[in-house]
């Protein structure tokens, strides 16, 4: 075991004879589960160091229920550090095999979790002129042993297992497979793959899961029976998590037990998805692509409370009756044809307390001329939008207007127009414009965001606001780029209310990267 310490052990083994020569240490009193649970918070590093302090250290280390493999770093034998994917192919082989022999040596002890990140190789000779030389190096071999490893925890009664792997060796198969069996193995509870080119089986055998959490990602599922399995035979599954996968079929979930549904940047060479699940809460839909044909969405989810949709709008959707629903993102691409279809959507929203809509959606909702929708119960609304240009402005007045107990407005301008172009069509709606409206919610409004992009309509607009919301309590004015020598002053001198006014200044590039992501990660938080 001499050359797995020396391959595995971080800078943190320095004074490992001081180690050695103590009789006894901390963790040789200790009962056997508060031993593990310390270490399970240590990747494999760590533990290596910790199983040369004593012979107790050293039984622990083979026994540890919690195995977490996730080498960023490796040390080469001048003694600097490496990213792992510009480590040596010698290197690499040699941490191969000395993971091998670690878990050999612990045989079949128990493994509650198993975590494994591994990174392809990407080093490059330095005579080579920075081309990767045209024979395979060993590394090909790498999903090999990664494959039994996965193996060996099935082995030792996994429950929760975590495989991450960027490896893109290939020698027979376009794809390599996953083995099916992780799927029959009765402990597991969890399952999680990232995998590049491997594809997914639907089990053969008939057999009851207890698995609790999927999540797949960069996989290709073989057909649409694995979900016709995970209906049948998953009989406690409360998440699953798909992530660009790849899949020759349908997704069509029946479930008892399902509490949360994730699908994101998926490719379908048919679109339908169809979820029924009694207590699902949570659905997250991106459908970023333009699939050809017919495509459709279909949920029966009654106790449904957060549900996000992004991307473009399928030909058919049924949303169903979300009576239960306390959250919406919807932020879709609607083509011209399309308002009528939203219309029909948006019914099933009508419950909903916080919505978050692109500039997209509810310009297709709310165009001038279509009755607003009615929203009984929203308090809280963010509306994403491009610009405050001229032919924005009607569908915001038509959402607000059906909108009787709003609390909290939210407004994002994430468009900066140049410095160098004139703005066109920003002047068209000044604060009298909105007085004339009649919006009932500027008299229940206490929190209002607006972020400015320097227009004179988004000024007027916070103007109304601080004019004549009577019970507004506080209010950020956020701008791009600096305002009109002007816009600070009226705006001050159009405070009638006891309300706070916040002014921020924030940059193009951190309110593009940060503003929806953040507010979208409160909003699930909360």
């Amino acid at each position: 075991m001499e050359q797995k310490h020396k391959i595995l052990d971080s800078s943190s083994c320095e004074g490992e004879g001081r180690c050695r020569s103590r009789k006894e240490d901390r963790f040789s009193g200790l009962p056997d589960g508060v031993a593990y649970r310390i270490l399970s918070f240590l990747t494999i590093k760590d533990v290596t160091c910790f199983s040369i302090v004593s012979k107790r250290c050293r039984e622990l280390y083979l026994s540890t229920p919690s195995l977490d493999f996730d080498f960023k770093t490796t040390r080469t034998p001048s003694g600097e550090y490496k990213y792992f994917r510009e480590a040596t192919c010698e290197v690499r082989l040699n941490l191969l095999n000395s993971l091998d022999r670690f878990l050999l040596q612990r045989g079949d002890n128990k493994i509650e979790y198993f975590r494994l990140v591994w990174e392809s190789h990407s080093v490059v000779e330095e005579d080579s002129d920075d081309q990767r030389d045209e024979e395979p190096c060993f590394c090909v071999n790498e999903r090999f042993r990664i494959m039994t490893w996965i193996h060996n925890a099935l082995r030792c009664n996994v429950e929760v297992l975590d495989v991450k792997s960027d490896v893109d060796y290939f020698e027979d198969e376009p794809y390599a497979l996953f083995p099916s069996c992780v799927f029959l193995c009765a402990p597991l509870t969890s399952l999680a793959v990232e995998m590049n080119r491997t594809m997914v089986k639907t089990p053969s055998a008939a057999f009851s899961s207890n698995l609790v959490d999927l999540k797949l990602i960069n996989v290709e599922i073989e057909d649409e029976g694995f979900f016709k399995w995970i209906s049948c035979s998953c009989k406690f599954i409360k998440e699953i998590h798909l992530c660009h996968i790849r899949i020759t079929g349908n997704i069509i979930i029946k479930s008892s037990s399902l509490e949360k549904f994730e699908y994101l940047e998926g490719t379908f060479t048919r679109s339908h998805i169809d979820i029924s699940a009694e207590k699902l809460e949570v659905i997250n839909i991106d459908w970023t692509f333009q699939s050809p044909g017919d495509n459709s969405l279909n949920i029966f989810a009654p106790k449904l409370k957060y549900f996000e949709w992004r991307g473009y709008l399928m030909n058919q959707a049924n949303l169903g009756q979300l009576e239960c629903l306390e959250k919406a993102v919807i932020c879709l691409e609607p083509k011209a044809d399309d308002s009528d279809k939203l219309i029909k959507h948006f019914y099933s929203l009508r419950r909903v307390e916080l919505l978050v809509l692109n500039a997209a959606t509810f310009k297709a909702l709310f165009r001038e001329g279509y009755t607003h929708a009615q929203f009984d119960r929203l308090f809280y609304l963010q509306l994403n939008l491009r610009s405050f240009s001229d032919d924005i402005f009607p569908a915001v007045v038509s959402l607000l207007r059906g909108l009787h107990n709003l609390c909290t407005l939210y407004i994002t301008c994430f468009a900066v127009p140049s410095s160098m172009d004139p703005q066109p069509n920003v002047s068209g709606f000044d604060k009298e414009y909105w007085k004339l409206q009649n919006l009932d919610f500027i008299d229940q409004i206490k929190e209002v965001t607006i972020v400015l992009d320097g227009s004179s309509n988004g000024i007027e607009f916070a103007r109304y606001i601080l004019e004549n919301a009577k019970n507004l309590e506080q209010i950020y004015l956020q701008h791009l780029l600096d305002l009109p020598d002007d816009a600070i002053q009226k705006l001050n001198e159009s405070k009638m209310s006891r309300a706070t006014v916040n002014f921020e200044e924030d940059s193009e590039e951190d309110y593009e990267e940060d503003s929806e992501e953040d507010f979208e990660e409160d909003i699930e938080e909360d």
